[in-house]
């Protein structure tokens, strides 16, 4: 009788455990439960109707290169054009969305950009976030563990 007890109460604190541990909001795993206000239409809109995106986090194979592109603005079309201009330079690549499954899926092809250049999945459409205190519009993408994170404080969604 106290084995089945004993038993019984190790399950129910195995159980309590487990189900405290766990998180419909799971990094770990790609089933895209992040971004539940994302869609191909939406991206496209608030990335084509705000000008003047900066990248204020990139992070690539562990490496933090944001730095990199201080002072760099990214201006996306509805047509799939994107333009860079950084002090007196310019220049023009393309950006394309698909959907495969649960997720978004950007290629983003900037000559001279190979930091940025691949296909990133869209982790989050954001005009209020919660990791500081500025009121910025974000867009987050990743691939594995690298982060692309472009904001803009004169989007208004």
């Amino acid at each position: 009788m106290k084995k089945g007890m004993y038993f019984g109460l190790l399950l129910m604190l195995g159980f309590s455990l487990m189900s405290a541990t766990c998180s419909s909001d799971d990094d770990d795993i790609d089933f895209d439960d992040d971004c539940g206000n994302c869609s191909i239409e939406r991206l496209e809109t608030v990335l084509s109707a705000c000008s003047d995106w900066y990248i204020d986090d990139l992070e690539r194979n562990n490496n933090n290169l944001d730095n990199n592109y201080i002072g760099y603005r990214f201006n996306f079309s509805i047509d799939n054009g994107v333009t860079v201009t950084w002090g007196n330079n310019t220049e023009t690549g393309t950006w394309s969305v698909e959907e495969s499954g649960n997720s978004i899926y950007v290629t983003f092809d900037i000559p001279g950009f190979d930091d940025i250049n691949d296909t990133w999945r869209l982790d989050d459409i954001d005009n209020d976030d919660d990791d500081d205190d500025d009121d910025a519009f974000e867009v987050d993408f990743e691939i594995g563990d690298d982060d692309l994170e472009f904001e803009n404080e004169n989007c208004d969604f």
